[in-house]
This record gives C-alpha cells, structure tokens and sequence, in this order.
C-alpha cells in the first residue's frame, strides 16, 4: 500500500470548514487524512514518502467545467492561426503548411483560431483570399469562436453551396457577394457548418493519428493542472465516442474527461444509460447532453434582446444577432432529457438566448414535473442579464462563464458588441455570487486553450487587454475564483463527494503551484506555475 505525505506548505483544501491544512497522507489514489503536522506525521510508517511542499502550494486538481478535448486534439495536427494580424499572414501560414505539410488523400487544408478583429478593417478571409492559396484542395479556417468558418471555392463546391439553388441548414448562414446576390463569398456562419450532415463532408486526419494527438492534449491538460476535463462534442457523426472509448478501452486516458452527447445525436447514445451514468470507464464517461441556442458575440451572431452597439455592416439597424432553434424543439429536447434522467447542457451568449434556455426549461419541468434536480448547465452566458438570475437559481441551473472574453475580446466587447452598460456586465460572476448561485470557469477549449490559472486571474482582476477594468462590480474573492475551478466544478458533474477539494476519502487529484494565488499580489496571479500535478495520487506531470 503506496502512502505519501504532503507537508510544510500552503495546503489550500477549498473546504469551508478547514480551508487550509498542515499535511496530508495520501494513500492508494484517496487524501486519508487532513490536519496538523503531528497528527498526521504519526501515521508514517517504513513504506511511506514524505514530501516537503517548502513553502509551496497545494490546491486541488483543476477541473475544466466546459471544453472539448478531441478538438484540442485535432488543433495540436492541424494549421493554428490565433496568433496571425492579418489576412496576409494568414495566407502566408496557409501555404507554408501546404508546402511542407500536404493534406494526404482528400482531406481538408484546415486552419483555426483566427480573430478578425486583429485584422485591419475587420474584415474575414473570403474565398477569393483562399483560393489563392489553392482552388484544388478544399480548405477551411475556422473563426476563434468556432461559429464561423472561412472556405475557398473547393470547400464550397463540396458543402454543396453553389449556384443559386443550394439549401442552407436552418440555423446557418452563408454570407453572400453583396446583399442581393445568392454568391457565397466563402464566410459561413452556425448551422452552414456545425449541422451534423455538413461536418461528414470535412475529410480531417483519421483515427489513429487523432489517438495520438490525444495523448499529446492530455500532457498539455496535466501541465496546466487539470485533471478532470469535458468534450462537449460527442456525436454518431464525428466519432468522438469512439475516440474517447478507444483511448479509455486501450488504457491511454490519465485525467477524467466527461463527454456530453449533442444534439441531435443524444437520443442514440444516451438511450441505454438509463440513469446519468455517473461512473467513469478508465477516466472516460459520457454523462451529459449538449445542444446550443445561439453563436457568438464577437462573431456578431450571439442572440441579444437589443440591437448590437455597432452594428455590423450589411445589417438592419435593429439587428440583434439570431438564435439557431425554435422554442417547439428546443423544449422537446429538454424533455426528452429530462425523462432520460439526463442533465443537459446549453450554448447560450446572447442574454435573448438565455431567455430561451430559461423559458423552455422551465415548460419542460412543468411538463415533466421534475428537472431542476438534474443541474442544467447554461454554457458562456456572456449576457446574462441580472433580473435573469432569480430564475435561473430556481431551476437548480448551473451557469458556467468564459469570463476570459473580458481579457481577449473585453475592449471590443466595450467599443462594440455590447457597449459600455452592458459590457460592463458581461460575464456576470459578481452577481451570480451575490446570489448565492454556484458556478463554474472555462476557456472551451480549444477556442481559447485551457489555463485554469488565467481564468481566476481573470475572475479576480476583469482587465481587458487595454487595461480597462470591465465590470468592478463584478470582480470576485480570490477563494471564491479557485472554488469555480475545483469544488464547483466537481459539483456541477454531480462529483462534488469524490472530487474538488482537499477532504477525508475524496481522490488525490492535486496540483503543487510556485506561489499562493490567495497571498500574492493579484495582478500576478496569471504568472503562477504548476510544479505537479498528482492524479489518485500518481504524478502526470512535473514541471
């Protein structure tokens, strides 16, 4: 029976009632004891390590509420753009991959992670750009928030989306040459790409190499602290079960990753799970639904009850962004997971969306009589309005925040998305917890890599990349930010009594930091360092 004892550090355990502690003995993968030095250094025996911390500091392992490991994946393989200011660099990039890294067979020249809005203008690639870098093979870059897409001529033929007769997904959008024309320019918005039967078309890397990429994300992850994480992308049509099974069955998965089931294949893999099955098969479980009801806000495509600050060009005056389902569908879908005792999860930025989630669910509990009990999860909740709450409380929700939006697009959401008023309140982490409301922290992956240190950063500090503190009011305690990344998240998987926090037979899932995150200087809280990460007790990672 491997034993270890942590001493001599800052041993931060998030529980209320003894949030820090002097030592602890971990024995075979479960925290066996918490206290004082004496009383837990006098359970040592010839078997145990002793680990002096040196002043170093130990949280529990960090637990990514909403992400998508697969894709992550598939980033780390194909051509990354987050970082490009241009529609030259991203050309350049482009041809450079195709150059010394031809797609094989007939799959796809794929990019991601542009952000149009480092780009002079504004402007997205077209596939007039595109085709400049290939009319022969089919690519496709994909936006930083993952609602929009930019396609050559190739991609286009193949989507079907030419002539003047080609039909679009309802809840999709094909940007055209000018407004009266049927063209497509090459930009497709939601549903024109995420709908399940145009995803077939994209030919990507095959399986054995996404297996292997998988390995790689999850080095990343458990560099980053992270020990239990999502793919809220799991359907019949991209095989991401199938993946996550493969590496589950064959052993290669060393954090937790719960996969959500989207609709509309949700009905077909959660229909022998009966109850949420709440139980992980060598780390890997499918336990949720995933659906979403709207896009992005710096994509201009999240649904918001009142006209965009600036509206974007070639839009009515009133224009406010769109949702991607009606209420009919929607509540039937939430029915349908309630009755499978499912617990569902829900793309919502726009707060017109967040009324829909909030105004379907509540239908589908009056029709189920039951539901709040299943922790819905509304996913980014960007605009989430405050007299909003109360009732998203009463539904037992969930809500988990990408409050990174205020560092990475928090001046455009100032200047331009929302405005002053309500950019001040994006993300709205201060109310939720004036409220009482537990909630969680993500970056969904892979828009934004995952890094659980810079999102309470994030929570603490509300500083866009100008320097401009968006929302004082809405900043939270550096405890409470740390709880949205550990207990919270546990909570939120319905994990709260085995995950989360530092406590007596939960699992020893760890991570050892360079400094504290509750005594140093806030502003500085991003450059903290994971040293370790410990999962059941087992080291996955050390710096």
């Amino acid at each position: 029976m491997s034993k270890t004892i942590y001493f001599n550090g800052n041993i931060i355990t998030v529980d209320d009632k003894n949030p820090t502690v002097e030592a602890i003995l971990v024995q075979d993968g479960k925290i066996v004891k918490v206290g004082n030095y004496e009383e837990v250094i006098s359970l040592k025996d010839d078997d145990t390590n002793v680990v002096d911390l040196d002043g170093k500091t130990m949280v529990p392992g960090f637990i990514d509420p909403h992400g998508h490991i697969v894709p992550v994946a598939q980033t780390l393989m194909i051509v990354t753009l987050g970082d490009v200011t241009s529609k030259e660099e991203l050309l350049a990039r482009l041809e450079e991959s195709l150059k010394n890294d031809p797609p094989a067979g007939d799959n796809w020249l794929i990019g991601f992670g542009y952000d149009n809005t480092k780009f002079e203008g504004g402007e997205h690639p077209t596939k007039f750009d595109l085709d400049k870098v290939s009319t022969e093979i089919p690519i496709s870059v994909s936006h930083a928030s993952g609602h929009l897409a930019a396609v050559n001529s190739k991609a286009l033929e193949l989507y079907g989306y030419v002539g003047e007769d080609y039909e679009v997904p309802e809840g999709g959008v094909v940007r055209t040459v000018s407004p009266d024309s049927k063209e497509p320019n090459g930009v497709l918005e939601e549903n024109a790409i995420l709908d399940s039967e145009k995803k077939k078309i994209v030919k990507a890397p095959g399986f054995a190499e996404i297996l292997k990429a998988m390995v790689k994300a999850q080095k990343l992850y458990a560099s980053l602290g992270i020990t239990t994480t999502q793919d809220a992308s799991v359907e019949e049509a991209n095989g991401y079960n199938h993946i996550l099974g493969a590496c589950a069955q064959n052993n290669m998965l060393i954090i937790d990753v719960v996969g959500l089931a989207t609709q509309p294949s949700t009905k077909n893999l959660m229909k022998d799970e009966g109850t949420p099955k709440r139980e992980y098969y060598n780390h890997y479980k499918l336990a949720g639904a995933k659906t979403w009801l709207d896009g992005s806000p710096q994509g201009f495509t999240a649904w918001l009850s009142k006209p965009y600050h600036v509206v974007p060009e070639g839009q009515p005056a009133d224009y406010c962004g769109y949702g991607t389902q009606s209420d009919e569908v929607v509540t039937q879908y939430f029915v349908d997971c309630i009755n499978m005792n499912v617990q569902v999860h829900v793309h919502v930025n726009g707060d017109e969306a967040c009324e829909q989630f909030l105004r379907c669910y509540e239908k589908a509990v009056e029709i189920t009589g039951h539901g709040t009990e299943l922790r819905p999860v509304m996913v980014h909740c960007q605009a989430l309005r405050y007299d909003q709450l109360d009732r998203v409380k009463a539904l037992g929700v969930v809500p988990t925040f990408f409050n990174d939006h205020v560092l990475f697009w928090g001046d455009l959401h100032y200047s331009q998305v929302f405005g002053p008023e309500r950019g001040e309140n994006i993300s709205p982490i201060g109310w939720a917890l004036e409220k009482g409301i537990k909630f969680t922290l993500h970056q969904d992956p892979p828009v934004k890599f995952p890094n659980q240190i810079l999102a309470i950063h994030n929570a603490v500090n509300r500083m866009t990349q100008s320097g401009r503190v968006l929302g004082e009011h809405q900043r939270i305690p550096v405890m409470e930010a740390l709880k949205a990344v550990t207990i919270n998240g546990a909570y939120q998987y319905f994990e709260e009594d085995m995950k989360g926090s530092i406590e007596e037979g939960k699992l020893a899932d760890l991570v050892i930091l360079d400094k504290n995150p509750l005594t140093v200087d806030p502003l500085e809280i991003k450059n903290i360092k994971v040293l370790e990460t410990i999962k059941e007790g087992n080291t996955i990672f050390k710096a």
